[in-house]
């Protein structure tokens, strides 16, 4: 039987701690390899114990079960989706869903998309320089991902409009979170089955007429014998086009901490070229898009130092881990000019990382370089607060002034 009386608790029931969960992460992680959040779910705090949770096969990725925690049962659109997702596959079945997309996802053809992400921004900016002022997820860093996934998929706007309204209204991930409420599951069932039924029509167009984007290569992907199943299509591109959601939180964080720390903004528009990985790694490292990652024991095992029965579920506190001193230099300080090779892990690492991290990467790069070579002076317009009791580390808004510079070819 598991015992966790005697670790720190982290107050997650306290709204107030969501906007500032970094001084209480510190003082748990100082205290204990592990601690339990209001709800007594383990979490993981240090580096260490944190890679190999994510990475080795002692523990492995939590299934269908987490949901079903959260009230959503068997024949529930999200139950469905979610047991027929990448998140929740191992072994072979896993190995070979996430070769065959893997291939249209990799790092060189993301890198070939950056004109089209830088083309998105510049767009998107030139509507607010003469205001110099812009709500920045409103404006900015929510259509700029959902632009750049459209246009890489091959989505006309027409094919994505009968899907927009119910997706908009639901984070999905959120259903992962503290606080999921029946209005939450309602949402979320209505969003993911509109998303789940527009995906199928789209194949089936595809289908019948074949087009050079990633539907179709989706479909033809791998050997006749390989190729996926559409149990395993839906889910997976459904996957990939409701990615950007967390592409732009990770942005609005970005542009939030330039405006608090303009030195830094500084050193990216001096030299955005080379500065823009850098920038990007310690934002996602500073402020990771989600706030932990769900595992289980795989078997009855002995980790941080505690005895856990097979399934134990846990929660990998990506928050915490980013900012252990053990593998990060004063890591309460934002700052661009780290190595970015010494990676945070909000993308996740191992067998089950983020398969659309690289577009993830290359998007957030660009976004925060163009808008500090477009933007001067940027400012908080007012103090953004984050919204507490969710899975996505959100802000509640952010509005921005800027001086608007000459655009540089």
């Amino acid at each position: 039987m598991n015992d966790f009386s005697a670790l720190p608790v982290l107050p997650t029931d306290d709204a107030g701690y969501w906007q500032d969960p970094y001084p209480h992460l510190a003082e748990a992680r100082e205290q204990s390899r592990v601690a339990v959040n209001a709800d007594g779910l383990l979490q993981v705090l240090r580096w260490d114990d944190a890679v190999e949770t994510m990475k080795g096969t002692r523990f492995i990725a939590e299934g269908i079960e987490v949901l079903e925690r959260k009230g959503f049962n068997p024949g529930d659109p999200l139950h469905t989706w979610r047991k027929n997702a990448i998140g929740t596959m191992e072994g072979d079945q896993h190995r070979r869903v996430r070769g065959l997309a893997g291939a249209a996802l990799s790092k060189r053809k993301m890198d070939g998309l950056r004109p089209m992400i830088r083309r998105h921004a510049h767009a998107l900016l030139d509507e607010k320089m003469e205001e110099g002022a812009l709500e920045a997820r409103h404006d900015y860093a929510g259509p700029l991902p959902r632009r750049v996934m459209m246009e890489f998929l091959g989505i006309a706007p027409d094919e994505m409009m009968a899907a927009m309204g119910p997706m908009s209204r639901v984070n999905i991930v959120d259903c992962f979170g503290p606080n999921v409420t029946p209005q939450l599951r309602r949402d979320a069932n209505e969003s993911i089955q509109v998303s789940m039924d527009h995906t199928a029509m789209l194949f089936e167009k595809r289908r019948a007429e074949p087009k050079d984007d990633l539907l179709t290569a989706l479909l033809e992907a791998g050997a006749q014998n390989e190729k996926l199943e559409e149990g395993e299509l839906v889910p997976l591109f459904s996957t990939i086009f409701g990615s950007g959601a967390s592409t732009t939180s990770i942005i609005a964080s970005g542009l939030m901490e330039f405006a608090r720390h303009p030195d830094q903004a500084a050193i990216l528009r001096a030299d955005p070229q080379n500065r823009m990985n850098g920038a990007s790694e310690e934002v996602l490292r500073y402020r990771p898009g989600i706030t932990g990652v769900g595992q289980k024991a795989s078997t009855d095992l002995e980790a941080f130092g505690l005895e856990l029965e097979s399934g134990t579920p846990l929660m990998v506190s990506i928050g915490s881990a980013n900012r252990d001193p053990r593998n990060f230099e004063n890591p309460e300080t934002f700052d661009i000019t780290r190595d970015p090779k010494n990676t945070s892990l909000s993308f996740g690492i191992g067998a089950h990382v983020c398969l659309g991290h690289a577009m993830a990467r290359a998007t957030v790069e660009e976004a925060l370089a163009v808008f500090v070579e477009r933007c001067g002076e940027i400012e908080l317009a007012n103090e953004p607060s984050w919204i507490p009791f969710v899975m996505e580390n959100k802000l509640d808004g952010l509005s921005l002034r800027f001086r608007g510079l000459e655009r540089t070819p």
